[in-house]
């Protein structure tokens, strides 16, 4: 995990940013930062805190002068000191991969400060207090205390690559009244970009972050999960090489037909469209014509997991005519991913570019829902869809729009439900 191998981690899994958090300690957060900050990305400094109760609480820091104070008081509280046949050597190291020192401390050790006094010194330091893997039981708030201390002052929790992202919000962020955020945890660099969090802010900084926490000034925070693993976030990045083709129709259908042992994805949008020579490129997972970010894996990742569920991936397209992207799945296949999280998808794509018209339906069985921008935005009455309110009615509306899905999931096949619409996809 040295500072190169995670900043070209972060390039190649797309990242805009990282937090970086040793244990206990912040001796590498500063050529992290030079290192990631070399490949246009932003690394804020952090540290993961353990509590003398054994909870581990992270330091999200503005910069890294209140990095090196906090490591500091930090070290202070770390009694102990570190056995190397043991516990293996604590790296200090720079950018270009060469060891300058070891940390001599009991970095897994625990701190004598209290939780409260941890999210305190957290604050005093500038930084935001969140905790961490929440959902773990060692380790984290809930498992290790069996509750929250009454008037603990955290930004956040986050909850690990384990538990689906929505899941995490409805069972310790929502009943907490705090964001919900998800990470890698990443210990190795194959693991960085595991799971990730989508937020709209102007920059990454902890001002910006502390705003997107508390859904302040437009910043919010989006959804989150696992990239590789739902089909949800293969449906995201698909979309979002349609906006990148300067597509200003995109139109996403869902359709589960248990009937038939069926899952299968369109995504239409009416971009710039390819050639046959880069259809055929398109799929190949060496190959992309994305300048913004270094991963442009949609497709073949795509592919990968319609194939491995029984299924394929088709793609239409001519220029100047839009793409058609369709890949179905078998519905009960031992292999297939699960769907995921569509409102993180929705909420990313609706924000990200406002000025185009997306169309998400999403029809099981009999039943299904069609939701648009366009709908949306008149809705507003003239509000962006970008501004809080318009984050909030979007989020009200496809998380309605689910729940009711959800709730006639086990129903018998009922034709003409009251209250269900679907529009059915176009096919060529």
């Amino acid at each position: 995990m040295h500072p190169g191998a995670i900043a070209r981690a972060v390039m190649e899994a797309g990242l805009d940013g990282i937090v970086v958090c040793d244990h206990n300690a912040a001796d590498n957060a500063a050529a992290v930062g030079r290192a990631v900050g070399a490949t246009h990305r932003t690394s804020i400094p952090g540290m993961e805190i353990t509590t003398e109760e054994e909870v581990h609480v992270v330091a999200m820091l503005p910069d890294l002068a209140s990095a090196g104070a906090l490591h500091a008081r930090v070290a202070a509280a770390l009694p102990g000191q570190n056995v190397p046949d043991v516990l293996g050597w604590q790296v200090i190291a720079n950018e270009h991969e060469e060891v300058l020192g070891f940390n001599q401390s009991r970095l897994a050790g625990a701190t004598t400060w209290s939780l409260e006094r941890t999210v305190d010194e957290i604050h005093r330091a500038g930084g935001l207090a969140v905790a961490a893997h929440v959902d773990r039981e060692r380790f984290g708030l809930v498992g290790q205390l069996g509750f929250v201390p009454p008037g603990l002052r955290l930004d956040a929790v986050e909850v690990s690559a384990a538990t689906p992202y929505r899941v995490g919000c409805e069972q310790y962020g929502q009943p907490l009244g705090l964001a919900t955020v998800t990470g890698s945890d990443a210990h190795h660099p194959k693991d960085i970009g595991l799971s990730v969090t989508f937020l709209r802010m102007e920059d990454v900084t902890t001002p910006e972050l502390l705003q997107a926490f508390r859904g302040e000034h437009g910043r919010s925070v989006l959804g989150g999960g696992r990239p590789m693993d739902e089909l949800a976030l293969h449906i995201l990045d698909v979309a979002l090489n349609s906006y990148e083709a300067g597509a200003t129709s995109v139109e996403i259908a869902v359709l589960e037909e248990p009937e038939i042992d069926r899952l299968t994805i369109e995504i239409r949008d009416n971009g710039r469209g390819m050639d046959h020579e880069t259809q055929a490129r398109a799929v190949d997972p060496f190959f992309t014509t994305r300048q913004t970010r270094n991963v442009g894996l949609g497709l073949p990742l795509l592919r990968q997991a319609a194939e491995a569920a029984g299924g394929r991936l088709l793609v239409r397209s001519m220029p100047g005519a839009g793409t058609l992207v369709v890949a179905d799945v078998q519905l009960s296949h031992v292999d297939r991913a699960p769907l995921g999280d569509l409102e993180t998808t929705f909420m990313v794509l609706i924000t990200s570019r406002p000025d185009v018209d997306l169309i998400l339906a999403h029809r099981r069985g009999s039943d299904g829902y069609e939701l648009s921008s366009a709908d949306l935005a008149e809705a507003l009455g003239g509000l962006p869809l970008t501004s809080p309110e318009g984050i909030a009615l979007a989020r009200e509306a496809i998380r309605r729009c689910e729940t009711g899905l959800a709730s006639h999931a086990s129903d018998p096949p009922a034709a003409g439900r009251p209250g269900t619409t679907f529009k059915e996809p176009k096919h060529d």
